[in-house]
């Protein structure tokens, strides 16, 4: 199963339509690891035209909002951590990176995925891969990133969304 992860998206929606419409048809979910902000990026998250699970961030602001307009749009949306399963992985969705390598180091997680950071990391602690795809929004570090992740072999590649 081929899926996205995304982070930070801080309602830049020139990144976020960009996103969608560069990975709709080629993946069946999207995974965003919180800071989306404001309601209205997810009529942007729609065009990817498949299934998204989040959690929120820091900065995520009407929180109830929020949630109504995922549910609408047959999305998910969760208070970190959350934990699920899929394609046979364990996996554990959450926006700070708060412990993540002692929780890697349980070995409980096939995979680890964190945001507000802002930063790209890919690594692996024993047989769990910890991902933090960087910021979508773009807005830190000026790239507009994210994960394209075939959960059955945990294979990757970081990609870029190019500015104008």
């Amino acid at each position: 199963m081929k899926i996205c992860v995304i982070s930070d998206t801080h309602d830049n929606l020139y990144a976020v339509d960009g996103f969608a419409e560069k990975v709709r048809g080629k993946v069946e979910l999207i995974l965003h690891a919180g800071d989306i902000v404001a309601p209205f990026v997810v009529k942007s998250l729609k065009k990817a035209n498949c299934k998204v699970i989040a959690v929120y961030g820091n900065n995520d602001g009407d929180k109830l909002l929020l949630k109504k307009k995922f549910e609408e749009s047959g999305f998910e949306i969760h208070p970190p951590p959350h934990i699920f399963e899929i394609g046979g992985k364990k996996v554990l969705l959450m926006h700070f990176p708060d412990f993540v390598e002692e929780i890697a180091h349980s070995g409980e997680f096939d995979l680890i995925i964190y945001g507000h950071t802002h930063k790209v990391d890919v690594r692996k602690i024993g047989n769990t891969l910890i991902l933090n795809p960087g910021e979508l929004g773009g807005w830190l570090s000026g790239k507009n990133t994210y994960c394209l992740l075939d959960i059955s072999t945990m294979s990757y590649k970081i990609e870029e969304i190019r500015r104008g």
